[in-house]
């Protein structure tokens, strides 16, 4: 799914708006139909809310519409510092402007345009800020439940540990998009599930870089199917032929 429209044009940029506003009605009324339960792991979420020190929010790409709404409905409500990574696409446009309409501070760009860039502004945004970003290890074009090294560099450099959460709903329909987004029907149940907090040492080798990532990929993954066994909910998305990330 992608914008055809221009979001830099007069027309564009008000429909863009507009597109934030609504997502943002849709957000705020299926959320308070939601039932939402964490399953595992609430002291990592308690002790980064009761301390406040920047850390790096990591989930898979399709749980983006759930993460959203998690966000929005018990994060933002705690005064958080959380700041966004978007693409620097049309779509990233979107999601911005709905990130900065609820006053969270927003990063432009991705592992495939202005990565770099990105990098070193969520840096300053963790390290002289105090920010904690969301990052989606396998955004914007995946391949799906892949953990790209982009997150775990961050996490060494700035010293902020990673928070690796499962997402989960009972009852959703997906959107023809290349991760096959999740999105869960009114008054579904949602389970989250939160990972120890992972921090890596510096400096660090490329192979230990690697196993680093490969660790967290296999985390987030392990989180992600033990919220979905939880509510007996199947991925049609996840590859039947390929191994989970746990078991390689």
């Amino acid at each position: 799914m992608s914008l055809r429209i221009d979001p830099q044009s007069p027309v564009g940029s008000r429909l863009i708006r507009l597109a934030a506003w609504l997502i943002r009605v849709i957000l705020a009324t299926l959320g308070r139909t939601y039932r939402v339960r964490v399953i595992e792991g609430g002291q990592f979420l308690e002790d980064w809310s009761d301390h406040r020190h920047p850390t790096i929010l990591s989930f898979w790409h399709n749980r983006a519409f759930i993460g959203a709404h998690y966000v929005y409905h018990h994060l933002v409500e705690r005064n958080l510092k959380i700041s966004v990574l978007t693409s620097q696409s049309r779509d990233g446009e979107l999601v911005a402007r709905v990130a900065q309409q609820w006053g969270l501070s927003v990063v432009r760009g991705s592992a495939s345009r202005g990565g770099l860039q990105a990098l070193r502004a969520l840096h300053r945004a963790i390290t002289r800020d105090g920010f904690s970003p969301i990052m989606i290890p396998d955004g914007p074009r995946g391949p799906i439940y892949h953990f790209k090294v982009g997150v775990a560099v961050l996490a060494q450099t700035s010293g902020a540990p990673i928070l690796p959460m499962g997402l989960a709903a009972q009852r959703f329909f997906t959107i023809k998009s290349w991760d096959r987004l999740i999105i869960p029907w009114p008054f579904s149940r949602v389970v989250i599930g939160f990972g120890e907090p992972q921090t890596l040492a510096k400096p660090m080798t490329n192979d230990q870089l690697e196993a680093a990532r490969r660790r967290l990929e296999a985390t987030v993954d392990g989180l992600t199917l033990r919220a979905e066994a939880e509510l007996g909910a199947v991925d049609d998305s996840r590859p039947h032929e390929t191994t989970r990330a746990g078991e390689r």
